[in-house]
């Protein structure tokens, strides 16, 4: 069955994994998924939590959770990009 590139990496862009998932790759699109909502919410908690009640302005207090709050984003932000072109590339690979 033929599955449409574009649409599997529109469906990744929406929620990560979901591309995966149709184009049959369900166990990989199920892992993404897991992976998203945890890092995602880890990264919320630790900020919100963590920087939140904090008073003291020191490096340590303040400025480094921010800056790993920041590195989190990062990563999260590659990890999705990452996770489109595989599904496009997994769709592509799928037709041929």
């Amino acid at each position: 069955m033929k599955h449409n590139p574009w649409l599997a990496g529109f469906l990744s862009l929406v929620f990560p994994g979901l591309g995966q998932v149709y184009i049959g790759k369900r166990a990989l699109g199920a892992a993404f998924i897991l992976a998203f909502i945890i890092i995602g919410n880890l990264n919320a908690i630790w900020l919100s939590i963590y920087v939140g009640t904090q008073t003291d302005l020191s490096f340590y207090s303040h400025t480094f959770p921010r800056l790993l709050h920041g590195v989190f984003a990062f990563y999260g932000i590659a990890f999705w990009i990452w996770q489109v072109v595989d599904a496009y590339r997994l769709a592509q690979k799928d037709n041929f």
